[in-house]
């Protein structure tokens, strides 16, 4: 998995090398972030239920079509809306990963790669993931460098749906 930690290493080893001072400060700046990406993950796990239950509320109202189409994969039945939490939720896990890892890896291999074949093949509409994320951001109750860990990869997410 891409990571800057695994990508200095990755590029230092290629190379026959130590790491460079470049790839050394990057590091150390990766590590001085490393707090505030743990602490955002922490966020996530206190909050990331609510937040995808309160999220797919948003997405009703946003889009109240979902809550009318048949299928188990729209919010027309208990079922359904049970599983648009769960993959609102599921955006929330892998992001709080990324904000641990520090990178977009856990995204990028997890969750994008593939998203418009999985997507298609459900009939699902990335615009509802997209106004579920941005709910989400506007309305983490993060501060600071905390905030600023959790909306990169938020952002992240958003733009790749986009």
């Amino acid at each position: 998995m891409k990571t800057p930690v695994t990508e200095a290493i990755a590029g230092a080893d290629s190379r026959g090398a130590y790491l460079s001072n470049t790839e050394m400060q990057a590091l150390f700046g990766r590590f001085g972030r490393a707090k505030a990406g743990l602490e955002a993950a922490k966020a996530f796990n206190a909050n990331g239920e609510a937040w995808a239950k309160a999220a797919a509320e948003e997405v009703y109202k946003k889009f109240p079509y979902t809550t009318q189409m048949q299928g188990p994969q729209y919010a027309s039945t208990p079922e359904g809306k049970s599983k648009c939490v769960s993959d609102i939720s599921h955006y929330l896990r892998t992001i709080s990963y990324c904000c641990v890892v520090g990178g977009t890896g856990p995204l990028d291999e997890y969750v994008i790669a593939g998203l418009k074949e999985f997507n298609a093949a459900l009939g699902l509409s990335a615009s509802w993931y997209v106004a579920a994320l941005e709910f989400v951001k506007d309305n983490h109750g993060l501060t600071g460098d905390v905030a600023g860990e959790a909306n990169i990869y938020l952002n992240h997410a958003i733009n790749a749906l986009s």
